[in-house]
């Protein structure tokens, strides 16, 4: 078998889900590579701030309560609060004129210092700046000191963290080495699902293209239970279905073009005698021209059996309220004429005054009209049909009995079949269809219904329908039936 040809790789599947997982991980790993470097970064630089604002802080209190303001007091104070033994520390006045620095070959004590934190410490800010590159930290903090209500001088202190900024390196190095293998052992997954998917994508597909070649008993068969197990599953059934309705339609095909087939050849077969004969009696002709009617007539019931099952199987209404005993009356005074002929008495005893049931009234027409018609034209002379109504809380049971010929327990289930007929001899001298019994099932199987058999062959045969009860409302009227 020929494939059809693939889809393109970008409207793939297979490439949007490998697509769409691959982004995901590229997401989850830039994500992963980002912000929890950028957290530890911020978390280290607040923990500095946090720090030096408190001992620098502390310092410049100091420098405030002490009774001078110069190198000996703030080196007193340094060593006392034991500060800044990582950071240079510079005490300037409120010039900027630098009077302390705490780095021992410091030039820059009587000099003035305006770096912007100075500056601003002097104006009475605290401030605290950090700038950080790959090598290191850059901490800066300025704090005034105020002495009744008066900028004397500021505190200033500069550190240069290169260890933090190792620290940093080595964790992002770490998560970048953990992102690689992360991202090889992901590509090794997704590489190894998505063959894994194409090869079951590809036994889905095999399926669907086989069924459409018309090859209806091929099965997936994947075994699994995730989605694509029961789209599986779910075709597989669907196969099944689909070659026996093939069978079906096969049969039918065939039992249709012969029973069709068997009254066309009759009518040629009797209009050749009558082109043929030279000379004819009328009584002759009038003899064969009733017998080309009744071929034609069957002819009709067969053509009218199908139009009917056509329009339940095309979504003929289903529903509606009908009067079982009304219809049973009614079906009874059809067929008192055939059952005369037969010599068959129908009887029925102590009927309901009204038995209300749901589904098209048609419907159920065609069932209790059938199932009757059979038990008449499927009986012996002199033979009975009893026919009764029992009412139960939520259905109403149609039973149906004669005392005809009777089914054999081996063709029980094939009674509803289109076109099959028990007695093929006696269906000729009854001109049957074998489709009315086929009707009935339909019509009981779409108005929500079901139909029981038991037979004793040689006695005798009882059929009993049950409809589902009517609610309590006012019933549709009724649609004239007529005979399949």
């Amino acid at each position: 078998m020929e494939y059809r040809q693939r889809p393109a790789m970008g409207n793939s599947l297979r490439f949007k889900v490998f697509f769409s997982f691959m982004l995901l991980t590229v997401v989850l790993l830039a994500i992963l590579n980002t912000y929890p470097v950028s957290r530890m970064r911020n978390q280290l630089i607040l923990a500095r701030e946090v720090e030096m604002r408190s001992d620098f802080g502390a310092f410049s209190a100091a420098l405030e309560s002490a009774s001078a303001f110069d190198y000996e007091t703030a080196a007193t104070a340094l060593s006392i609060l034991d500060v800044g033994r990582e950071q240079r520390v510079l005490v300037t006045d409120a010039s900027g004129r630098v009077i302390y620095d705490n780095l021992k070959t410091s030039d820059l004590i009587g000099k003035t210092a305006l770096f912007s934190e100075i500056i601003e410490a002097l104006s009475g800010k605290d401030v605290f700046r950090c700038t950080y590159n790959i090598e290191a930290f850059n901490y800066r903090t300025a704090c005034a000191v105020i002495r009744d209500n008066t900028v004397v001088g500021a505190v200033y202190a500069y550190q240069y963290d290169s260890g933090s900024a190792d620290l940093l390196r080595e964790t992002r190095e770490e998560i970048l080495q953990i992102s690689i293998a992360v991202t090889a052992v992901t590509l090794l997954f997704i590489v190894t699902f998505i063959i894994s998917l194409r090869r079951r994508f590809d036994r889905v597909l095999a399926g669907v293209y086989q069924v459409q070649e018309g090859n209806y008993d091929y099965r997936i068969d994947l075994h699994s239970s995730d989605e694509l197990g029961i789209i599986a599953g779910e075709f597989d059934k669907m196969s099944d279905q689909l070659a026996k309705n093939e069978s079906i339609r096969r049969q039918f095909v065939s039992d249709a073009s012969h029973e069709l087939k068997t009254p066309l050849a009759s009518i040629k077969l009797l209009c050749d005698s009558i082109l043929q004969a030279r000379e004819m009696r009328v009584e002759d002709v009038r003899e064969f021209l009733g017998d080309i009617r009744e071929e034609i007539d069957r002819l009709t019931r067969i053509t009218e059996g199908l139009l009917y099952i056509s329009r339940m199987e095309n979504g003929a209404p289903m529903d509606g309220i009908c009067d079982l005993t009304h219809t049973l009356v009614r079906s009874t005074d059809m067929l008192q004429g055939n059952a005369a002929q037969m010599e068959v008495e129908i009887t029925y005893h102590d009927l309901p005054e009204m038995a209300y049931v749901s589904g098209n009234p048609d419907m159920i027409y065609q069932v209790v009209f059938n199932l009757m018609e059979n038990a008449v034209k499927y009986n012996r002379r002199g033979g009975k049909v009893q026919v009764a109504l029992e009412v139960r809380d939520d259905q109403t049971l149609l039973h149906v009995a004669d005392t005809g010929i009777g089914i054999r327990e081996e063709e029980l289930e094939r009674i509803f079949d289109r076109f099959y007929r028990v007695d093929k001899m006696r269906s000729r001298e009854t001109r049957g269809t074998g489709l009315g019994l086929s009707i009935v099932g339909q019509c009981m199987e779409a108005i929500g219904g079901h139909i029981e058999v038991t037979s004793t062959y040689g006695e005798g045969t009882c059929f009993t329908a049950y409809f589902n009860n009517a609610p309590e409302e006012e019933p549709f009227e009724e649609e004239e039936g007529g005979n399949s």
